[in-house]
């Protein structure tokens, strides 16, 4: 039997781990800023359904849930930090869920909601996979 080898490097980075968590850190924050800021084109519709009707609080929920988790994964797996995979794993989660409470109060689909449902769900596995190798 062939081993696969490890997406780790000599010291314990994962760089690759590292740069998917970092895209999805970075894509959260300009989701937050452009929410926050009003310039995301979500609409007075979409606004209203926000919590309190405010992109402000929506944006710095999406910053403060997402954003710095999948900053800290990013930083943790270049670093080679031993738990970075369960973190990942963990953030992970946080991203299906984040998707799961926004779609209960947008109640509109877009094909961002199914795209990092299923980037959450790949963070789970790859987070997954160090635990059960």
């Amino acid at each position: 039997m062939t081993k696969v080898a490890s997406p780790t490097s000599a010291t314990g980075a994962a760089p690759g781990l590292a740069v998917g968590a970092a895209v999805v850190a970075l894509s959260a924050a300009g989701g937050a800023i452009a929410l926050a800021s009003g310039v995301s084109g979500l609409g007075s519709r979409l606004e209203h359904r926000l919590p309190f009707g405010s992109p402000v609080l929506g944006g710095l929920a999406l910053a403060l849930v997402i954003a710095v988790p999948f900053t800290l994964v990013a930083v943790w797996a270049w670093q080679g930090y031993p738990a970075a995979r369960e973190r990942a794993a963990q953030a992970g989660a946080l991203l299906i869920a984040w998707i799961v409470v926004e779609l209960a109060f947008l109640r509109e689909l877009s094909f961002l909601h199914p795209t990092m449902a299923l980037v959450g769900a790949a963070f789970v596995l790859v987070g997954r996979s160090a635990r059960h190798p």
